[in-house]
């Protein structure tokens, strides 16, 4: 009979507790520990209801405060409400003695205080924890004995939507927005590191490619390690540096890259270069590039671009060259590729970047484009003539005729087994290395004139082809249209 009577005082007393605790906390205030009044302002910034301005709806206007130096409202002021003026201290100071209940929801409150205080020591740690606790409250309709658990879990864990929830996450937007007036300057960090979690941020994984301290480098971001590590060779210790993007791999030497690189090994005519290989694009060597010596960039490959369309990338790749000083040899396409002959080949040339090159008159001034031509009049046991002296480059639908004053048609030797742009390139670089050698003040617009001047101006005969659909299928050989040109071109003979 006495557990009944205990269980049924039990559950009087908390219906009891229950009916305080969910009392309207609407105007619930700092309590009698403050010295001063305070004001809470009310947040523009947050779509939520906060505290203050459930306040000000139902009870007026609120005179605004003033801000001393450090942030924090001035001591001096007091909320009217009304039309009187109520001091900010707790209502809860005039709970009589009798009104257990008064004086319980008190202590619960100044407890939630306490914890957030311990837990933030800010400059001014009583004004804010008492704003936050009772603007809380009123956000999420919860009394300062349940709101107990939810302070401790949000000093613990920080504030976030994944961790409390969407609603009661609003709910410490709301107070936060409410009471930020009351934390200072000095302080917003660690509220913010206390409270509110911090957006989660990819972590990014960089790879080094190329030599920081020759000022030659590149970060990979978030390497794919299914790939393995990125090609990146040094070869030699000579002053010059020269700079090749192009495909290579660790695995095996039989690339494209490692082909172009022997034949600049090959023709190169000391050891007064450093040459760095890398497994990449022309636009990448442009970025790697972080020293203001005059650089050599022998691209005979152009990754990465789409020869059917000009991009934004095309365009921000020559902004990056222009940061250089960097003579940029870039390789026109072979000539036999599946074109057309109204826009060329492709209708841009390799690199996409070429053609904003051509109408970008600062880019142009550090910039040559190769072609490669052989002189068959000594095989065919004729003399020299315009007959004998053949290029082959995809035209481009006019691109090299209008850019002839900035291409190179370089001679390759005919005891050399690889003839094309790929390989013409890495011989005029080895001839800008020596250039550079003899001239080590030149920047790379005059090193461009200065390879220029070792050329000769000659009448050739240029090569090029293209597939005609109309005619037939992609196997059918007749479907394949040749021509040539004659054109006055820069030649760089052989040596």
């Amino acid at each position: 009979m006495s557990k009944s009577l205990t269980l049924l005082c039990a559950s009087v007393c908390s219906l009891i507790f229950i009916a305080c605790s969910s009392g309207n906390i609407d105007t619930a205030e700092p309590s009698q520990e403050l010295d001063t009044p305070v004001e809470i302002e009310t947040s523009t910034e947050d779509s939520s209801v906060s505290a203050s301005e459930s306040a000000e709806n139902d009870a007026g206007d609120i005179d605004t405060s003033t801000k001393s130096d450090d942030g924090l409202a001035n001591a001096s002021e007091s909320i009217e409400i009304d039309g009187g003026e109520k001091d900010t201290s707790s209502s809860f100071s005039n709970c009589s003695e009798d009104d257990w209940e008064c004086s319980l929801e008190a202590e619960q409150r100044a407890d939630n205080i306490n914890h957030l205080i311990e837990t933030l020591p800010l400059i001014d740690s009583q004004i804010f924890a008492e704003c936050f606790v009772d603007t809380l409250a009123t956000e999420t309709g919860f009394g300062f004995y349940d709101l107990y658990a939810l302070v401790a879990f949000i000093t613990d864990n920080g504030a976030s939507a994944d961790n409390l929830g969407q609603q009661d996450y609003q709910s410490v937007e709301a107070t936060l927005a409410a009471c930020d007036r009351f934390v200072s300057s000095n302080d917003i960090q660690r509220v913010s590191e206390i409270i509110v979690v911090p957006e989660a941020k990819e972590e990014v994984s960089l790879v080094l490619v190329g030599d920081v301290e020759a000022g030659i480098y590149y970060y990979y971001e978030n390497l794919d390690t299914e790939w393995g590590e990125p090609y990146s060779e040094t070869t030699g210790r000579g002053p010059i540096k020269v700079v090749m993007g192009d495909v290579f791999s660790y695995e095996t030497t039989e690339t494209h890259g490692h082909r172009v690189k022997d034949t600049f090994l090959t023709f190169a005519q000391n050891e007064n270069f450093t040459l760095f290989a890398y497994d990449g694009s022309s636009g990448t060597s442009f970025e790697m590039i972080h020293t203001d010596e005059t650089v050599i960039i022998s691209a005979s490959a152009h990754l990465g671009m789409n020869p059917l369309e000009l991009t934004s990338d095309d365009y921000a790749e020559v902004e990056s060259l222009k940061e250089t000083n960097a003579l940029y040899l870039s390789s026109l396409e072979n000539a036999g590729i599946d074109g057309d002959p109204e826009y060329g080949v492709y209708p841009y040339p390799h690199a996409g970047n070429a053609y904003v090159i051509e109408n970008d008159p600062d880019a142009i001034k550090q910039t040559l484009f190769i072609a490669w031509y052989r002189d068959f009049a000594e095989s065919w046991g004729r003399e020299s003539s315009v007959d004998t002296r053949i290029g082959h480059v995809d035209l481009h639908g006019g691109f090299v005729q209008r850019n002839l004053e900035n291409t190179i048609f370089v001679q390759i030797p005919f005891d050399y087994d690889f003839a094309d742009t790929s390989h013409a390139t890495p011989i005029a670089a080895t001839w800008a290395v020596e250039l550079l050698a003899q001239n080590p003040n030149a920047s790379a617009e005059e090193l461009k004139q200065l390879l220029l001047a070792e050329t000769i101006s000659v009448d050739i005969t240029v090569n090029d082809s293209y597939y005609d659909e109309v005619v037939g299928d992609i196997t059918d050989d007749s479907a394949y249209i040749s021509y040539s040109e004659i054109m006055t071109a820069n030649i760089l003979p052989a040596r």
